[in-house]
């Protein structure tokens, strides 16, 4: 009843109140009346994920048609108010869109905005990635009768990062060389440009690094000399075994420079080094030439083949002779229970056969009884021959099982 009360009492003076504040507001909002402002402000994307790449809208909406009320005396320009959309919440996705919010805020907090568009709008993030890119040289401006040669540079690939959409198209990164009419060598660091296979700038990307230092002899002080190419190997082959022969294709190879840098050469191409380390067999491998600086070549490689082989050895040995399919009912005696076996094949493969496995046998499950010339046979794995056996032939005795006399009868 106390808040009944309280409600009640001096009614007339609270409705007199609030009809006077209802007065008030309608007389601020008569004399601040809502106003139109015909600029546009640019939206500013904040919190954009380190993931992603704002590719949609681009380019991006303008907020137009704001509505508010401010007093007269304050001023409204271009710079009282901005507009930002919140990419914190966005998923970055290559197909996928994402609605945001479009804030607008006054920078006096006397202006109150009424209304403006647009308020939300889609927006896209596409992942960023990353992927590796070949450096190619494009010669500007060749002056005629120069003959640059080939490029040399300190990198040969990039990394080019940004987003899924750009990287995509990315084919390689061009370093754009300017050729002086002088004919001054080329020593200098240029920048990169990324450019997909139609030969056209691909913006939005980052390259990683930006530039490359490109070396180009230029001028008719280069000469050309045709060499033979040169393997070079590392490591040593297992042991056993030797170089047998060398397969290098092409052999011969066309190299360019001036004549101290061809000089470097000594009348052969290096490759680079060729492991053999622990080989039991041939080494084929593609292999890029190892050339003095500013020597260059038009082979990028050759194929070398390795060829590897053990030298053939000899080994004697004494191999111990059974009875192959014996009869239980037959008793074989053999004239020796031994024979010698003289091996042949590759060193490494003698060495690494173990000799104890070894087993002379003589086939006497078709023998009747009686005394038989029989011949050895030894059994050997591939990559190693039997030479000789020697004897190759022994003496078979074949008897019978004794039978055993009946039980004598017993005593009447």
């Amino acid at each position: 009843m106390r808040v009944v009360r309280f409600i009640v009492r001096n009614w007339p003076l609270k409705i007199g109140a609030v009809l006077l504040a209802a007065i008030l507001y309608t007389t601020m909002v008569v004399l601040q009346s809502t106003s139109a402002w015909p600029g546009a402000i640019a939206i500013d994307p904040v919190n954009q994920p380190t993931t992603g790449y704002l590719v949609r809208p681009n380019p991006m909406p303008t907020v137009t048609g704001i509505r508010y009320i401010a007093p007269p005396d304050v001023p409204i320009s271009q710079s009282s108010f901005r507009a930002t959309v919140d990419l914190s919440t966005v998923k970055p996705s290559e197909s996928d869109t994402s609605r945001v919010r479009v804030k607008l805020e006054a920078d006096d907090q006397r202006i109150q905005i009424i209304d403006y568009q647009p308020q939300q709008i889609s927006v896209q993030l596409d992942p960023i990635v990353h992927k590796q890119v070949s450096v190619q040289v494009l010669e500007v401006n060749l002056p005629s009768g120069l003959q640059p040669g080939a490029p040399l540079l300190n990198v040969q690939t990039v990394d080019v990062s940004g987003a899924a959409s750009y990287v995509r198209r990315v084919a390689y990164a061009q370093a754009a060389v300017r050729i002086d009419a002088s004919g001054l060598d080329v020593d200098q660091d240029v920048d990169l440009v990324a450019r997909d296979a139609s030969d056209v700038q691909v913006e939005n990307v980052t390259l990683n690094p930006r530039t490359v230092h490109v070396q180009i002899q230029v001028g008719s002080q280069l000469r050309t000399e045709t060499v033979p190419v040169k393997p070079v190997t590392t490591g040593t082959q297992a042991a056993g075994y030797n170089i047998t022969s060398v397969d290098v294709k092409p052999s011969i190879v066309s190299v360019q420079g001036q004549a101290d840098a061809l000089a470097l050469l000594n009348g052969t191409a290096n490759t680079k080094p060729i492991s053999i380390s622990g080989a039991t067999h041939d080494v084929t491998v593609n292999v890029g030439l190892d050339l003095p600086n500013g020597v260059t070549s038009d082979t990028a490689s050759v194929s070398i083949t390795i060829h590897l082989a053990s030298p053939t050895a000899s080994r004697s040995v004494s191999v111990g002779v059974v009875p192959g399919g014996a009869r239980s009912d037959r008793i074989y005696t053999l004239s020796t229970p031994s024979v010698i076996v003289t091996l042949s094949g590759a060193s490494a493969a003698l060495n690494a056969f173990d000799t104890s496995t070894l087993v002379g046998t003589v086939s006497v499950g078709s023998l009747d009884v009686g005394t038989h010339i029989v011949t050895i046979a030894v059994v050997v794995p591939a990559g190693i021959n039997v030479v000789t056996i020697s004897p190759y032939q022994i003496t078979a005795t074949v008897a019978a099982v004794p039978v055993p006399p009946p039980p004598a009868s017993p005593a009447p």
